[in-house]
């Protein structure tokens, strides 16, 4: 376009007639800069003028003077004017001509020649024909893609997408759309953007290699050698040593909610360690323990975790003061029997506790087992069995009793035909038959062992035919008809063992083809098919192979090395009902918070995510709630 307004500059006019925004060096709009060229024409009084002036340009917001100076000034220097006709090319940068009124002021001197003369009035910037065409264009004169950042937060509705887009969509990445009233899963127990459009939690269901962190709300503060129960939809946490003191605090953590509620500590016991909890279904009951010296305890508490509070354990025919003692649940009372209180003090008596009553039932002493501790206690679903032990150093015991609760009584354990005295043995309850096995008696390693039937009050002698030799701190799992030994320590390390089949009395050798190097302090899990041995320590050191050994085939079948976790001991283990989860543990120098998945169905590794992973530790806590692992707790300063 033309300007027609003409501007004397020392017998010079200057007439502007032409202004043009040439923003960019190429074509394209999505590739235009800041820079624009600007065309006029200089006049010497009535004569188009001719040499090399000096310009000077600035933006401004108004016509008027002074008003603001928006950017600039710029000079072009020795700009070259030819026949009155002359070009510069402008940049004022980015963010001036934002669609508000501008105004161009202009300066001008011979070249070199001081001060510059500011010609009036300024000229107003009108659009180019691109910049009108820029303001108006719509959809279909877009090209390229606009950038996430350039979107405003919800300018983009549902009346704005073309029906079934969202569902096209989805398609194309092999998902499906939501049909009214249908289900979604989310990794995310409180996923806001559903609860916002009235979805219901109906639970979860694991979506995978992820860590869920557990510190909602607050968890306990950090202890070992606490305790912890699963209520069928808590895990209760209480008590222990917190490396400074002995603590009577805990927390109940609710992994559906993934939040942790603090226990009240009005009400409960005094801090220790070494004490029994038992879960009745409703409470859990705190009782006994230990906290350091000469501290035993003869108290305890009942905690209701739907009330948030403790009812005191009534001290009103309690025992004495213990630990190490046995506490079993019958389905209505805790019975606790036997136990210690340093020294020579080894208990024999006991009583039953009716939570219902708040009331102890004293143990009858007739016909009770000697006093003893590290003995052991099984639960036929009608009698307490109490067998083996010790009670002073060097005194080791092969007898025993049975407890009828219902009447208060007694039976002696006949000893015809009981294994010799040991303890640290093994004993399985078979659903008819308790199986005693192996153990010690200071350095006297046991290879025997028998099997006791209450209904008829007798024993019956495990075969040595075949049997493994003798050993302690081997495992013993059942599997349903047979009781397998594996691994151990007699001052050497074990790699063998042997299955028990108890209805014929004989003892099938496990394979040792194939079969991992001797360990003890190693991990066995039984799958229902298969018992899965990793881990652990050995002639070699700390280890992280494993094997497979299948009953049915008696065969081993080796656990890969590939994508296992490193070796170590301490660590938890749990079956899944499909996969072994190894994880945490210790070497000798390195806690670990690491671990990895066992498939024995594709005998692969997979590596657990340390993504959100409870620091390294080991001698911690795990449970398998039938859906997730929970760790807590833990040591971080072991010494071997």
């Amino acid at each position: 376009m033309a300007l027609k307004n003409f501007m004397n500059f020392k017998g010079l006019s200057c007439i502007f007639f032409s202004l043009t925004l040439l923003f960019g060096r190429t074509p394209s709009a999505c590739a235009q800069g800041t820079a624009f060229t600007y065309q006029g024409r200089l006049n010497n009084g009535a004569s188009p003028a001719n040499g090399t002036y000096d310009l000077r340009f600035a933006i401004y917001d108004s016509t008027n003077t002074p008003g603001v100076l928006l950017a600039g000034p710029i000079t072009n220097a020795a700009t070259a004017v030819s026949n009155g006709l002359f070009t510069v090319t402008l940049d004022f940068g980015p963010g001036v001509f934002t669609g508000n009124n501008r105004w161009l002021e202009i300066g001008v001197c011979t070249n070199g020649g001081g001060a510059f003369t500011t010609l009036t009035p300024r000229q107003p910037l009108t659009p180019s024909p691109y910049a009108i065409f820029a303001g108006g264009v719509n959809a279909a004169g877009i090209n390229g893609t606009i950038p996430a950042g350039n979107i405003g937060s919800g300018t983009i509705t549902s009346n704005m997408l073309a029906t079934g887009a969202a569902a096209a969509n989805l398609n194309a990445l092999g998902q499906s759309a939501v049909p009214s009233g249908g289900m979604v899963l989310s990794s995310n127990y409180t996923d806001l953007n559903l609860l916002n459009v009235g979805y219901v939690k109906l639970g979860k269901v694991d979506l995978g290699d992820v860590w869920e962190q557990r510190a909602s709300g607050a968890p306990p503060v950090t202890r070992y050698q606490h305790t912890a129960v699963w209520t069928g939809s808590e895990m209760i946490i209480w008590g222990g040593w917190s490396g400074s003191s002995y603590v009577n605090d805990g927390a109940r953590y609710n992994p559906t909610a993934n939040i942790w509620t603090a226990i009240t500590t009005t009400g409960a016991p005094a801090g220790r360690m070494y004490h029994t909890t038992v879960w009745t279904g409703s409470e859990m009951i705190i009782w006994g323990g230990w906290s350091g010296g000469t501290s035993y305890f003869g108290d305890g508490a009942r905690y209701n975790p739907a009330a948030n509070a403790w009812t005191a354990v009534t001290a009103t025919g309690a025992p004495a003061a213990r630990n190490q003692h046995t506490a079993v649940w019958t389905g209505s009372e805790m019975i606790v029997w036997g136990g210690w209180s340093g020294g020579t003090s080894f208990f024999s008596d006991g009583a039953r506790y009716n939570p219902t009553t708040n009331a102890w039932t004293a143990i009858t002493a007739t016909g009770a087992p000697a006093a003893r501790n590290q003995h052991t206690a099984v639960w036929t679903g009608s009698e307490m069995i109490v067998w083996g032990g010790h009670n002073a150093t060097s005194h080791y015991l092969n007898d025993g009793a049975r407890y009828n609760p219902a009447a208060n009584t007694w039976t002696a354990m006949t000893t015809t035909g009981a294994p010799v005295a040991r303890y640290v043995h093994t004993a399985v309850w078979t659903g008819s038959d308790m199986i005693v096995w192996g153990g010690s008696a200071n350095a006297d390693y046991r290879g025997d062992g028998g099997r006791y039937n209450p209904a008829a009050d007798s024993w019956t002698a495990v075969s040595a035919i075949g049997a493994p030799a003798a050993r302690t701190y081997h495992t013993a799992v059942w599997t349903g008809n047979e009781m397998i030994i594996w691994g151990g320590y007699n001052g050497y390390y074990f790699n063998d063992g042997a299955r028990y089949n108890p209805a014929a009395d004989t003892w099938t050798a496990v394979a040792t083809t194939g079969v991992p190097n001797g360990r003890y302090s190693h991990t066995a899990v039984w799958t229902g098919s298969e018992m899965i041995v990793w881990g652990g320590y050995g002639f070699f050191g700390y280890l992280n192979d494993g094997g497979r050994f299948n009953p049915a085939a008696n065969i081993w079948t080796t656990v890969p090395a590939t994508g296992a976790p490193t070796a170590r001991a301490y660590h938890t283990t749990v079956w899944t009902g499909s996969e072994m989860i190894v994880w945490g543990g210790y070497n000798g120098t390195s806690f670990f918070n690491d671990g990895a998945r066992y498939n024995p169905t594709a005998n692969n590794w997979t590596t657990v995510t340390t993504t959100g992973a409870p620091t390294a530790r080991a001698l911690h806590t795990a449970v398998w709630t039938g859906s997730q692992m929970i760790v807590w707790g833990g040591f971080m300063a072991l010494t071997t």
